[in-house]
C-alpha cells in the first residue's frame, strides 16, 4: 500500500481537478475491488486470506450487478415511450 497523502494535498488536488473529476477518481469499481491487494504479516494475527478473497469476490459481483442495473435503467429512461396501438 502506498504512502497516505496529507489531507491538504488531497483537498488541493480535488480543487484543481474540480468536483466531478475528483469524485470519479475515488469511485469504487468492481475492478478496483478485484485488484485490491492486502499486505500479509507474520508477526501478528491477521485475516484469513481465503475469507478476505471470498468477501472481495462477493463485493465485486454485487458492484457489477448494481452498475449493470443502473446502466439498464438509464438506457430505459432514454428510450421514447412505446405507444400502445390498441385504442
Amino acid at each position: 500500500m502506498g504512502k497516505k497523502r496529507p489531507a491538504w494535498q488531497t483537498r488541493l488536488t480535488d480543487f484543481v481537478k474540480g468536483p466531478d473529476e475528483a469524485a470519479h477518481e475515488r469511485r469504487l469499481t468492481p475492478e478496483a475491488v478485484r485488484d485490491r491487494k492486502f499486505a500479509t504479516t507474520r508477526l501478528t494475527q491477521g485475516y484469513a486470506v481465503q475469507e478476505v478473497d471470498a468477501f472481495l469476490d462477493q463485493v465485486t459481483n454485487e458492484l457489477a450487478r448494481l452498475i449493470r442495473e443502473r446502466d439498464e435503467a438509464r438506457a430505459a429512461a432514454r428510450r421514447p415511450p412505446c405507444e400502445d396501438p390498441s385504442p
